[in-house]
């Protein structure tokens, strides 16, 4: 009998699969070991941040935690492309940063410069902007190129990029063909298990749908029912985003003194259509 996985993608898939401090922490160091050296302890945190007072917006995260030198990493799965997306990600981290400075702090008493705020952003479609596997951003200088600030730096992860190479496997590559392949596991070259850690065989294992509880498998039957409804939440907005602007479209052509007839075939509606548009 073949193993069947869960999907990763998924609220439940994510966190059974990274919510363990020793996992993540080896996720993490082939993610950012080159930039920050090896990490050698990972403390999960509440994703929760609580509202200060009753009109400021709380922020529920997929996954944060902290380095053993004080540094605050987020991790995020994204499945769908959302709109203003690198924008929300920054607000993410603002919001983290947030809550690294004291209220009522006077800047001129700081001994030493905030922790660092690191976001790990898992993307499971493509975006505008990150053609390549991980992107790295942080705050440059326009002119010289040179990073400017770097308390706050964020990783994008764009899956439907990532390509293994056979020739030169490493332990990134079998993090990555895991983590974008989860679901086909059977499909997986065995070359990947033989780089692979004991925490990312681990994280298979945890994977395997008969290892869940007749509890935990329900609550994954509810994350799948919710990935799907936001998949189906997403394709109604983009056409609904499409109905709208067709129709303010032919209100503005109307406006401008355009003929029911004219605007039939400009827009390549129906006369019935473009009278019911302008109507509205």
């Amino acid at each position: 009998m073949k193993n069947i996985y869960i999907n990763l993608k998924s609220d439940f898939g994510f966190k059974r699969c990274f919510g363990d401090e020793k996992r993540l922490q080896a996720f993490l160091n082939v993610i950012l070991s080159d930039d920050y050296g090896r990490i050698d302890e990972v403390k999960i945190e509440t994703p929760e941040v609580i509202r200060d007072h009753p009109r400021q917006r709380g922020v529920t995260f997929d996954l944060r935690c902290k380095l053993a030198n004080g540094d605050a990493v987020l991790i995020e799965m994204q499945n769908y492309v959302q709109k203003y997306y690198k924008t929300r990600a920054s607000y993410y981290l603002c919001t983290l940063l947030d809550k690294e400075i004291p209220k009522g702090m006077v800047w001129s008493n700081m001994k030493e410069d905030i922790p660092q705020i690191i976001g790990v952003f898992l993307m499971g479609s493509k975006m505008d902007g990150l053609d390549q596997t991980i992107t790295r951003t942080s705050e440059c200088n326009l002119d010289t190129g040179e990073e400017f600030w770097n308390r706050m730096r964020k990783y994008y992860i764009s899956l439907p990029h990532f390509k293994i190479n056979y020739n030169h496997l490493t332990l990134k590559d079998a993090w990555m063909e895991v983590i974008k392949n989860l679901e086909n596991m059977e499909n997986i070259d065995p070359r990947v298990y033989k780089v692979a850690d004991d925490s990312l065989l681990e994280m298979i294992e945890k994977a395997k749908v008969s290892a869940l509880t007749e509890e935990e498998y329900a609550e994954y039957e509810r994350s799948i029912k919710e990935i799907a409804d936001a998949g189906d939440a997403e394709a109604y907005g983009y056409e609904r985003g499409i109905e709208e602007g067709i129709a303010t479209s032919v209100r503005l052509l109307h406006e401008s003194g355009m003929s029911t007839d004219e605007i039939s075939v400009r827009m390549k509606l129906s006369s019935d259509k473009v009278k019911e548009l302008i109507d509205v």
